[in-house]
């Protein structure tokens, strides 16, 4: 099948459109609850703009899942979770597998609370996140990455501060309230969420659509995509002149024939 030039440099065209509607960054803003107390307030960011590089390398060097069981450094421990507007958020090609998993830990129940829909087309991009995480142990820290997904391709939007978690106790829930700002086009969208150890960075449990239907099917979208559409201003202007005034309208085609006739007769 031939295909002319102009119908190729179009595909072409339509191609690149679409690879680089794919890589459109996103970002969020989130604040972590435990308690009702407030842990921290943090914006996440595909990009990597004006962040340090040691903080872009930690990231990504637990984005791999590490299972070293050599406890960081503090400041290493805090510069892996550092984050700071503009810095790099993880996109996953596919959800982790269940031997990556420490069955020590699990996910006991997660849901979620839809706030805003600014132009109420039905998708929202306000909306939080609750997160119970048990253990077989009396007491642990960990940490949660939330992420976006349709099909197997995820987007991270949050990374939350520590938090700890006691045994099966229901309550040392973490709530995770966000705001999506950009990146993010109207769907149904499945929400990822995996807990690390907050000392050595090794995943412990994940929770998707698979395990809680909660997570599944979850209709939002960014702020900047709320269109809210304004109806313009309508003038109506009324006059009204009673019925002299139609009489007036109706008599003024004969005053005008008698003028003209009046004239052409002066003229003679």
């Amino acid at each position: 099948m031939k295909i002319s030039f102009v119908k190729y440099c179009a595909l072409l065209v339509i191609c690149s459109l679409s690879a680089q509607a794919d890589e459109l960054p996103w970002s969020a803003k989130s604040t972590d609850r435990q308690a009702g107390n407030v842990l921290a307030t943090l914006e996440k960011s595909s990009t990597i703009a004006n962040v340090p590089a040691v903080s872009v390398a930690l990231a990504q060097q637990t984005s791999a899942h590490s299972t070293e069981q050599d406890s960081p450094s503090q400041a290493q421990k805090t510069a892996s979770k550092e984050v700071l507007p503009g810095q790099v958020a993880l996109k996953l090609a596919a959800r982790p597998a269940a031997t990556q998993v420490n069955q020590e830990y699990w996910i006991y129940d997660a849901y979620v609370t839809l706030h805003t829909d600014s132009d109420y087309d039905g998708y929202y991009h306000h909306f939080s996140v609750d997160i119970d995480v048990d253990t077989q142990y009396d007491h642990s820290d960990v940490y949660a990455r939330l992420y976006l997904g349709i099909g197997e391709e995820f987007r991270e939007y949050h990374t939350t501060a520590d938090f700890h978690i006691d045994a099966d106790s229901a309550d040392d829930q973490l709530t995770v309230e966000t705001e999506l700002l950009s990146g993010f086009y109207p769907d149904d969208y499945e929400i990822l969420i995996e807990v690390y150890d907050a000392f050595t960075n090794e995943l412990l449990a994940v929770a998707d659509g698979y395990s809680d239907a909660d997570l599944y099917l979850v209709s939002i979208e960014s702020q900047n995509n709320e269109v809210i559409y304004v109806e313009p201003d309508v003038v109506v202007i009324e006059a009204s002149g009673g019925s002299a005034g139609w009489l007036a309208v109706l008599l003024l085609p004969f005053a005008l024939f008698r003028l003209s006739k009046k004239r052409i007769s002066q003229e003679r």
